[in-house]
């Protein structure tokens, strides 16, 4: 079972790596296009894809029917090795292209004085402009882009489990 979770993990978290390295050394984030969701659709994808997989293998090898713990367990390990390839390739975004990630801060902070220019009075947007900062800088910070990217993966591998494992039932 273990070999099939660091298979299934590193072969399908190598794959979403490469989408969030492509969305980075690409500029994809310079234009509010498709490319700007291809790491979070590449996230849901590839997780999706590694859970399904190695429950089907689970399945397929097993000559009694998977319990839910079991499957649960593996989708879990799964889908966090899935998340750990992919925080490994944005520390390396983070720690080795400096610029990037400022470019990405100074458009992203563009976009909010923008708006809060636009929705709020003069009086309060000095200190709005100060709240939008501190929001973005936080938002690219390495802990903070962890934290998410471990939460959407297990979120995504729970769900995807479930599913797999009702149809699977249904179909018995």
């Amino acid at each position: 079972m273990f070999k099939k979770i660091v298979l299934y993990g590193l072969a399908y978290g190598s794959a979403a790596t490469a989408m969030h390295l492509i969305y980075w050394y690409r500029d994809l984030y310079l234009t509010p296009s498709f490319g700007s969701v291809l790491p979070l659709l590449g996230n849901v994808v590839f997780t999706g894809l590694a859970v399904w997989q190695f429950l089907k293998q689970l399945k397929k090898e097993s000559a009694e029917p998977v319990n839910l713990g079991k499957a649960l367990f593996g989708s879990l390990l799964t889908s966090l090795l899935v998340a750990m390839c992919t925080i490994a390739g944005l520390q390396h975004v983070l720690k080795n292209e400096p610029g990037k990630i400022k470019s990405c801060t100074d458009i992203a902070m563009k976009h909010q004085t923008a708006r809060i220019q636009k929705e709020t009075k003069k009086e309060e947007q000095a200190a709005k402009i100060e709240e939008a900062k501190a929001y973005v800088s936080k938002q690219l910070d390495p802990m903070s882009i962890s934290v998410s990217q471990i939460q959407m993966c297990l979120s995504t591998g729970v769900v995807i489990a479930l599913l797999v494992f009702v149809r699977s039932g249904r179909n018995s």
